[in-house]
């Protein structure tokens, strides 16, 4: 079919030359020009539209990956920041224990709150298709404007948090647990939360366990550090969260676009 076309025009071209009409061949010409021009420009088009067409359906496949990952980085974070809430209630309630000391009531429930001040939980999100679509050079594939720097400022976001995590669980490993070991045995006060016999016929009568404790005014200092460390942690931990949650909203919002 574009042979013939060739053919035609170039015998149309050969005719006008041979009759030696100049002002039609230079017509001729100009508009066989203006076709060849228009002929490209809507190739350069249909190209285009088909380049659009398959981006949208890369952009739709990498929307729904990104939803996967940031739904598990919000279960992940929820996860952390129900931990960190039963820390800092058991730190609540053993400060509460320090400031009254009858309300020491239970030596099994002041071991279990003990228990939960040496969590150590810390985010770890998943970032493998974030990481892959801003390494790649993808994120021009990615058409909302507000999601491309949200996408971009995500590892921004978490590093404080993360940092504040890294921060309290050094405190504890390094610090409070070494000091519940030297100073109260994990066995006088842990072993509330087993039934075993051969532990329990071990244990200390509980007065002489919370007259240890609440005279040990060093635990008390390390009980209100940690709930410091969580106070703030917990700022951040609500920051990553709405962060996450916004991503989701948006990723939302485009996919039911389509």
């Amino acid at each position: 079919m574009e042979k013939s076309m060739i053919k035609f025009f170039r015998h149309i071209r050969f005719d006008l030359m041979e009759k030696n009409k100049t002002g039609k061949y230079l017509k001729y010409a100009i508009g066989e020009i203006v076709l060849v021009v228009i002929g490209i420009l809507i190739a350069l088009s249909i190209n285009n539209w088909n380049e659009k067409i398959k981006n949208r359906k890369q952009e739709s496949q990498i929307l729904l990956q990104l939803k996967d990952e940031y739904q598990e980085n919000l279960t992940e974070i929820d996860l952390k920041i129900s931990m960190r809430k039963d820390m800092l209630d058991a730190c609540t309630r053993l400060l509460g224990y320090y400031d009254n000391s009858k309300t020491w009531t239970l030596a099994d429930s002041v071991a279990s709150d003990f228990t939960k001040t040496l969590y150590t939980p810390t985010f770890n999100p998943v970032v493998g298709v974030t990481s892959e679509l801003l390494s790649s050079g993808k994120l021009y594939l990615i058409q909302n404007k507000r999601l491309k720097p949200m996408l971009t400022n995500w590892t921004g976001v978490t590093n404080r948090l993360i940092e504040y995590e890294e921060d309290l669980r050094s405190h504890n490993e390094n610090q409070y647990a070494p000091y519940l070991k030297q100073y109260h045995s994990y066995r006088n006060l842990f072993n509330g939360l087993w039934d075993r016999e051969e532990l329990n016929s071990k244990r200390k009568d509980k007065s002489v366990l919370i007259e240890e404790l609440i005279n040990d005014e060093n635990l008390e200092d390390y009980i209100i550090s940690i709930a410091s460390s969580i106070l703030v942690t917990e700022k951040e931990s609500e920051i990553v969260r709405q962060h996450i949650t916004d991503i989701l909203e948006i990723i939302n919002l485009e996919l039911n676009q389509e």
